[in-house]
C-alpha cells in the first residue's frame, strides 16, 4: 500500500513560509544567519534556534503573519482529495517552524484529509523569548532538525511503499530513501537528484 510524506513549506505551501518570517522578523540578520548555514557553520537545526530568537514572543502576532503569507500550491487540493478517496495515508514533514502548519490546513479545510504531521515548533520560554522545539531531530546528525529519513524509514517498517513529494535540498534524505519521489524541474531537489543520476518524477 502507498503512503504518502510531503514537505510544507515550498510544496504544499508554495510560499516558504518559515524564510519569509525569517525576513520579516529578523530583519538583516536572517540574512547573516542563513549565509552561515549555506555556508556550512551551522545545521538546520543552529539556523532554527538562532532566527527564533530574533522573533517577537507573541505567538498569534507570528500565526497572524504566517496565514497571511500562507497560499496553497495549485493541485493540492485535488492530490488530497485523491489520497483520501483511494485510502492512502498522507504525512506531512516539515523542517520549518511548523506551528502554523495545523492552523493553516485547518483554516483552509484541509485538516481532515492529513493522516499526521511531523514537524517542529515555537514555544515561549520561561526567560520570555521564542524557543524553538525539535522533537525529531537525529542527534547524530546536524544537517537537518527534523529528520524526514526516519519518517520514511518507519512508514516502510510499517509496510508501506513511500511517495516522497518535495522541493528543498534539505528534502533529499528523506527522497533518497523513498519508493517514488516527485520534484518540479528547477527546484533544489530536482536539481540534486538529477546531478546524481537518482531517479525522480
Amino acid at each position: 500500500m502507498l503512503a504518502y510524506l510531503v514537505d510544507f513549506d515550498g510544496t504544499i505551501s508554495s510560499n516558504d513560509i518559515t524564510s519569509l518570517l525569517a525576513k520579516r522578523f529578523a530583519g538583516p540578520a536572517a540574512a547573516q544567519i542563513y549565509s552561515r548555514y549555506r555556508q556550512g557553520e551551522i545545521g538546520m537545526r543552529g539556523w532554527l534556534k538562532e532566527i527564533a530568537g530574533h522573533f517577537p514572543a507573541d505567538l498569534e502576532k507570528l500565526l497572524s503573519a504566517a496565514c497571511e503569507a500562507a497560499a496553497f500550491t495549485p493541485g493540492f487540493a485535488q492530490f488530497a482529495g485523491f489520497a483520501r478517496a483511494a485510502g492512502r495515508p498522507l504525512y506531512i514533514a516539515s523542517d520549518g517552524f511548523g506551528f502554523y502548519i495545523k492552523p493553516i490546513l485547518k483554516r483552509h479545510g484541509y485538516l481532515e484529509y492529513i493522516t499526521a504531521i511531523y514537524s517542529n515548533n515555537l514555544r515561549i520560554g520561561d526567560n520570555g523569548r521564542v524557543t524553538i522545539e525539535i522533537p525529531y531531530a537525529n542527534h547524530r546528525c546536524s544537517v537537518c532538525g527534523n529528520c524526514k529519513a526516519a519518517h520514511v524509514c518507519s512508514l516502510k517498517e510499517e509496510g508501506y511503499r513511500v511517495v516522497y513529494i518535495g522541493n528543498g535540498l534539505n528534502d533529499r534524505f528523506g527522497a533518497a530513501h523513498a519508493d517514488l519521489v516527485f520534484a518540479r524541474a528547477g527546484d533544489p531537489l530536482a536539481d540534486f537528484f538529477a546531478a546524481q543520476q537518482m531517479a525522480f518524477h
